[in-house]
């Protein structure tokens, strides 16, 4: 059965007549003839009965009728539905971060909402190797971090940006007054750090156990928001990256010497998935916004 022979089948049914659905199909008659003769063999029963001047439905095309008009309805709306895909109309867009990055992408997220309401945008707040595994699992689109510490076959990285690493701590702590620190500075103090997958924690890693060996570091914590509530009403300091306090009034952050070097950020997606049309556009969006913010 070819979806062909429906079109006709359903033309016929709905003009009452051969010639006539030829003639709205731009079909000859002939063709139209030869594929419902096909059709009823495939069946193996009679669709129509030719009355005069009259094309009428047997018991069986009156049954197939409804049936046929369903299907072509289901391919129209494929059609349709591809195209407002493709001209992000509709659909889901599912994204993966890690916490320090969502100052720079509150921006992008705002825009392309207000861009493309109909598509719906998801927001999955993880570290990176609960990240990479939803990423490889096909659960979401684009990924969002700092580059794989080791390397994933299934990862195609883009690059968008950089980030560095600073002290973080309120601003009325000693060593806010400072221009730059040295993890010798850090020594007398208590630190409270990420915990180990999180991304800024897995930037300073080398650092944690080549330089910070002697550092009183009292907890590990594996969410940021909490890390910042301990941060804003204690005299806890942390590493953690720069910009996360944009939105803290009460905190502030000071450069690290051995942290000095720029850490880039990456846009990650699964090479064995062809990327959606929202996740290009996205992934446009956020580059024009990280371009725009390196300037200031």
């Amino acid at each position: 059965m070819e979806l062909r022979q429906l079109q006709y089948f359903v033309g016929i049914a709905e003009c009452g007549s051969f010639s006539e659905a030829s003639r709205k199909l731009f079909v000859s008659q002939s063709a139209i003839s030869q594929q419902i003769k096909l059709l009823e063999d495939e069946l193996g029963t009679q669709l129509f009965v030719r009355e005069y001047n009259h094309t009428a439905l047997t018991e069986s095309g009156e049954e197939l009728y409804p049936l046929a008009r369903k299907v072509l309805f289901a391919v129209e709306d494929c059609e349709v539905r591809i195209k407002d895909l493709q001209g992000l109309h509709c659909g889901e867009l599912n994204i993966g971060l890690t916490y320090s990055l969502e100052s720079k992408m509150r921006e992008t997220m705002l825009e392309f909402m207000r861009a493309y309401p109909r598509v719906r945008v998801n927001a999955h707040y993880k570290n990176l190797s609960e990240l990479l595994r939803l990423l490889k699992k096909k659960e979401i689109d684009i990924m969002l971090s700092m580059m794989p510490t080791s390397d994933h076959s299934f990862v195609d990285s883009v690059p968008l940006s950089e980030y560095r690493l600073a002290a973080v701590m309120r601003k009325s702590h000693i060593l806010a007054r400072k221009e730059m620190l040295t993890f010798q500075d850090l020594l007398p103090h208590k630190l409270i750090l990420p915990e180990k997958g999180l991304r800024d924690r897995n930037a300073i890693e080398s650092f944690v156990h080549k330089e910070t060996g002697n550092l009183n570091v009292r907890a590990l914590v594996n969410d940021v928001n909490a890390l910042l509530n301990i941060l804003r009403e204690t005299n806890y300091v942390s590493i953690l990256s720069a910009d996360i306090i944009a939105n803290q009034p009460s905190l502030c952050s000071v450069p690290i010497e051995e942290l000095k070097d720029p850490i880039p950020i990456y846009a990650h997606f699964n090479n064995l998935v062809n990327r959606k049309s929202s996740a290009k556009r996205f992934l446009e969006i956020l580059k024009e916004k990280m371009k725009i913010q390196s300037l200031y």
